[in-house]
C-alpha cells in the first residue's frame, strides 16, 4: 500500500512537472489512500505505541500540553479504545489538511507527494499526534491568514499551543511572512551566513527561555552535513524563485525560508530542531504548486522541481528504512516490501515485527 501510493504519486508529479497538466481524479485517489492508510493502519510508525502508552495514563500531559491531556482524558471516560482514538486523530488531520491540498495546492500530486514522503509519515497524521493536530490547524487556516483574516488563526493558534507548546511559535508567522524582504538579495547572504552556523554547531540553548528544549536533549540522528545538505537542496530551489508579493508563491517561500532559518539556529539539537521545522518545511508544498502553475517550462525549472521530487524520495526511503530499523521489523523486511498492517489484522503485526505492544494487541 506504501509503495502503491508512492508510484501513483511519483507518475503523476512528474505528468505535473514535464508538461504542468493535473489530476484531479488521481490526486483524490491519492489522498483517501493516504487517508485509508492513516485511519487503519495498526502498530505502524514508531510514536504508536507511545502514544498508547501516554493514552493509559493521559495525566502525563496535565502539567505540559494540557488540552491533549485533558482530550484523551475525556476519550478514555467514554470507555472509548485507543485503536479508536488514533484513528480519530488520524482522520482529523487528514480532513483539517484537505483544504490546503485541494484548493491552495490546487489539486497537485507534487504537493502531495513531498507531503507524504516527510510531514505524512513523520508529523501528520502517522507520527506525532499532539504536532499533527497543530499543523493542520496551521493548513486550514493558512487562506486566512493568507488574507489578513488572523483572529480566527490566533485563538486556534492559542488553543494548539495547549495540545503542543511548540505552536505558540507560529503565533509570529503572520507577521513574519507579510515582510517585503523575502526576494531581496541580502536574503541570500543571511541563509549562507545560517547555514555557516549550522555546520559549525553553536548551541544556543542556554540563551533559549524554554527550559523544556532540555526534555529533547537526545542524540542526534544523522550527521550535520547530511541533514543540512538535503535542507540545502530543497531551499536552493525557494531561494532562486521571486514570485510576486501577496502571491501564494511569496507566502510559502516566506514560510520555508524562516523555517530553514529556525532550523540552522537551532541545529545543535536535531531533535528539537526538526520538529519545529514541520509546521514550515510542509509549505515546499505550497511552493511546487505556485512554481508549477506560474513559471515557463524552462530547463531550469523543471530540474529545479525535479530535484525536488529526488530529495523527497531519498527522504521517504530513509524515512521508511528508520521505521523498519525503529520497529523490529525482522529480517528480510525492506523498503521494497514494507507491509501495510490494519486494525482489521492485528495478528499480523507479530509476523513482521518483535516491537513490545504494552498489551495493546490483547485487546486492553
Amino acid at each position: 500500500m506504501y509503495q502503491l501510493i508512492l508510484l501513483i504519486l511519483i507518475f503523476f508529479s512528474c505528468i505535473e512537472i514535464f508538461s504542468g497538466k493535473r489530476s484531479q481524479l488521481w490526486f483524490h485517489i491519492s489522498y483517501l489512500l493516504m487517508t485509508f492508510v492513516a485511519v487503519f493502519r495498526y502498530g505502524q510508525m514508531d510514536d504508536y505505541f507511545n502514544y498508547f502508552q501516554y493514552y493509559e495514563d493521559p495525566s502525563i500531559y496535565m502539567e505540559v500540553d494540557i488540552l491533549y491531556g485533558a482530550i484523551t482524558q475525556l476519550f478514555k471516560a467514554c470507555s472509548i479504545h485507543y485503536i479508536v482514538f488514533s484513528a480519530f486523530v488520524s482522520l482529523l488531520c487528514m480532513v483539517l489538511a484537505y483544504r490546503f491540498f485541494a484548493q491552495d495546492c490546487e489539486y497537485s500530486c507534487l504537493s502531495l507527494l513531498i507531503f507524504y514522503c516527510y510531514t505524512f509519515l513523520l508529523c501528520c497524521p502517522l507520527g506525532a499526534f499532539r504536532q499533527g493536530i497543530c499543523l493542520s490547524i496551521l493548513l486550514f487556516f493558512y487562506h486566512r491568514i493568507k488574507d489578513n483574516k488572523d483572529k480566527a488563526f490566533y485563538f486556534w493558534g492559542i488553543v494548539g499551543s495547549f495540545i503542543h507548546l511548540s505552536f505558540i511559535v507560529l503565533l509570529i508567522l503572520p507577521y513574519l511572512m507579510r515582510l517585503k524582504i523575502y526576494n531581496a538579495s541580502f536574503v541570500v547572504y543571511a541563509i549562507i551566513g545560517l547555514s555557516a552556523l549550522a555546520f559549525v554547531g553553536i548551541s544556543i540553548a542556554q540563551f533559549l527561555p524554554f527550559e523544556r528544549i532540555t526534555y529533547y536533549q537526545e542524540g542526534e540522528g544523522v550527521g550535520i552535513w547530511l541533514r543540512m545538505g538535503l535542507r540545502i537542496l530543497m531551499i536552493v530551489p525557494v531561494l532562486l524563485c521571486k514570485p510576486d508579493y501577496g502571491s501564494d508563491g511569496y507566502y510559502a517561500k516566506a514560510i520555508c525560508l524562516i523555517g530553514f532559518a529556525l532550523y540552522c539556529v537551532l541545529s545543535f539539537n536535531d531533535l528539537v530542531a526538526g520538529r519545529l521545522e514541520y509546521y514550515f518545511r510542509t509549505f515546499l508544498c505550497l511552493f511546487a504548486a505556485y512554481y508549477i502553475a506560474n513559471y515557463e517550462w524552462k530547463f531550469r525549472a523543471s530540474v529545479q522541481l525535479f530535484l525536488l521530487l529526488v530529495v523527497h524520495l531519498v527522504l521517504w526511503y530513509k524515512n521508511m528504512s528508520v521505521e523498519i530499523e525503529r520497529m523490529e521489523y525482522k529480517e528480510g523486511t525492506t523498503v521494497l516490501n514494507f507491509p501495510f498492517i490494519s486494525v482489521f489484522d492485528k495478528s499480523e503485526l507479530k509476523e513482521y515485527s518483535g516491537i513490545d505492544t504494552f498489551g495493546l494487541d490483547e485487546g486492553r
